[in-house]
């Protein structure tokens, strides 16, 4: 399965961007495993490998992939079946979620988030698994399941589960099978399916699990009561495949989401595998922060032209998919509009709701530098803060003017205006110590591993202190630098306002509109400096997970503002950036004193 990873890495195999990701963390942390605390257990992933292709079978009258599946109401069954050979892709999802450990003993990964074109083998592929963990994984009591929001979605899973047990002369005799039950009585455990209706996911011991298509879930509880069942199970992972949805309120799009930032490496999570497909957009879309293909880009994979790029959303294409199916779905779509968004979503794993991200990651990263307050001594600055009302995460952001490295313009309103400034940046991020754990839980980021490294200051009691984001202002900033002007959102920051203006005077501290017309420029002319890479910060892991959150929406004058990503992220570290931004460009720039040149000039000089 490693080969696999290579050869994505090499191009022998098409795959997308995400997928590659995926492949070059799995290399990197072979490489770096002792040092993270890993061990990599390539016998173990093969032992998976080969219970699906030596005691897994596949019934002859059904397909691993069967496309019309979903819409079938009657199970039919098959005393001899197929074996399963896992599909290179398949192997290195079933590799790794099985092979990895960390130095203690038990299994790394505890949730595997995959995000794969309808009709590509996802869901019987995930019930092997728990096949596995059943019979083979050397645990007692196992408790398994096939969990969704209704029995008969989880019946799906476990109706897959079931033909295979009935289509393996290895398993038949072992495992007995009852309605809703797959057991082995010798060591108490079993495979059943569960949903949310009548209470029934309440009180389970979670083994393993498949939470299948999580883009129909309209709420995260089956996720919630699963994830929170796994406690005290040191080896429990549970899968989630999926395909793409629509919803950004929703558990999947978080889990989507979540899944991008840990293969980007804006958040570490080392329990979190992923694999997410999809059609990618051309390198100047995804440096514009698009994540997506644009529909009116020649240059961006095309969903309706057929090409090898259609393998990237459905890896097994031409294997158990024909590509006879996915053809007449693009014609269909093509004739009838009403289809389109559906075809795009279950087919080439698009979100079709889905916002534009302002800064690209690695244009982020590619500006990270040596950025320090000790250096940034004497230097004159501009502040943004933007503030939480209650128990949330707050920020003040710090930039410097300097010199430009490389000449840029941006485009407003059809006027191209040149940038005439580059800008060094230090942020600065608080939050309730009483809060900070729950947080972290919340938003699956380590706020406390932040705060511990420096990177995020814990303030006392559950609620947010203004008074020390204040005096931080005052008492530290303003005695190592020069602080010219103040941009703050007037949003529940009055106190904290009427303070800072007794401090530095009212016309140091202006109150940033939020709207398009005021947040246009200074929003445009961030991108522009980071694009340019003429602006440079010092990788500030919460900063980097702001900018990572943090999407734009654009009125019909062509204006644009920040806006969050998903309505649960945070973003203030970008909102303060840009408020930064903004009162620098508020600022009027005098030209220098004429005496400053020439000094004084007596009455007598002009008679």
């Amino acid at each position: 399965m490693t080969q696999y990873a290579i050869d994505v890495l090499a191009g022998t195999i098409v795959a997308a961007r995400l997928v590659r990701l995926a492949c070059q963390r799995h290399l990197n942390d072979q490489a770096q495993a002792s040092a993270k605390g890993l061990e990599w257990r390539p016998e173990a992933a093969q032992a998976v490998i080969d219970f699906f292709a030596e005691i897994l079978c596949l019934p002859e009258n059904t397909d691993a992939t069967d496309t019309t599946r979903e819409d079938d109401d009657e199970v039919t069954t098959a005393l001899e079946g197929k074996p399963f050979v896992l599909s290179a892709w398949q192997a290195f999802i079933a590799g790794s979620c099985f092979g990895w450990y960390t130095t203690q003993g038990h299994r790394r990964f505890r949730i595997a988030y995959l995000e794969i074109g309808k009709g590509s083998g996802k869901t019987p592929m995930c019930a092997g698994f728990l096949l596995y963990m059943l019979v083979a994984d050397g645990e007692r009591g196992q408790q398994l399941f096939c969990a969704a929001v209704t029995l008969k979605q989880a019946g799906l899973a476990f109706t897959d589960a079931t033909r295979m047990v009935q289509a393996s002369p290895a398993l038949r005799d072992l495992i007995d099978q009852k309605v809703n039950n797959l057991a082995v009585l010798e060591t108490g455990s079993f495979i059943r399916p569960i949903s949310a209706e009548k209470r029934g996911l309440d009180g389970m011991r979670v083994g393993g699990a498949v939470i299948d298509e999580e883009h129909e879930h309209p709420t995260p509880q089956v996720y919630l009561k699963i994830r929170a069942g796994t406690k005290g199970r040191r080896n429990a992972i549970v899968f989630i495949p999926t395909n793409s949805g629509f919803d950004l309120e929703s558990v999947c799009w978080t889990h989507h989401d979540y899944s991008r930032q840990v293969l980007e490496g804006l958040v570490t999570n080392e329990s979190w595998f992923a694999f997410v497909c999809h059609l990618d957009a051309c390198d100047r879309c995804h440096a514009a922060g698009k994540l997506q293909p644009a529909d009116d880009c020649p240059d961006c994979d095309s969903w309706k032209i057929e090409g090898p790029h259609w393998l990237k959303a459905n890896p097994n294409l031409g294997v158990s998919l024909p590509w006879s199916y996915l053809r007449e779905q693009v014609v269909e779509a093509l004739a009838l509009p009403s289809q389109r968004n559906m075809v795009r979503r279950l087919n080439f794993c698009q979100w079709t709701a889905q916002a534009v991200v302002f800064i690209p990651p690695e244009a982020w990263a590619a500006c990270a530098g040596p950025v320090t307050l000790a250096s940034m001594h004497g230097r004159a600055c501009y502040l943004g803060i933007d503030l939480s009302d209650k128990i949330d995460l707050s920020s003040v952001v710090a930039i410097f003017p300097k010199d430009m490295a490389r000449d840029v313009t941006i485009e407003q309103q059809g006027e191209r205006i040149p940038v005439d400034r580059a800008i060094d940046v230090l942020p600065y991020f608080w939050m309730p110590a009483k809060s900070i754990v729950r947080r972290a839980a919340e938003d699956k980021v380590p706020y406390p591993q932040w705060e511990k490294d420096g990177h995020l200051t814990a303030t006392i009691g559950s609620m947010v202190d203004h008074d020390a984001i204040v005096d931080f202002i005052i008492t530290i900033l303003a005695k190592a630098v020069q602080i010219k002007r103040i941009g703050i959102d007037q949003a529940g920051a009055s106190a904290v306002i009427t303070r800072l203006r007794r401090h530095f005077g009212e016309e140091f501290v202006i109150e940033v509109p939020q709207g398009f017309r005021r947040l246009n420029t200074p929003t445009r002319m961030i991108e522009a400096l980071v694009m340019s890479q003429n602006l440079a910060h010092p990788d500030n892991p919460v900063m980097n997970m702001c900018l990572g959150n943090l999407a734009t929406e654009e009125n019909s004058w062509r204006e644009i503002r920040p806006v969050k990503i998903s309505a649960r992220k945070r973003i203030d570290g970008g909102v303060a950036l840009i408020d930064a931004e903004f009162a620098l460009l508020e600022t009027p720039f005098q030209d220098p004193s004429v005496y400053a040149s020439r000094g004084v000039r007596n009455l007598g000089d002009f008679l």
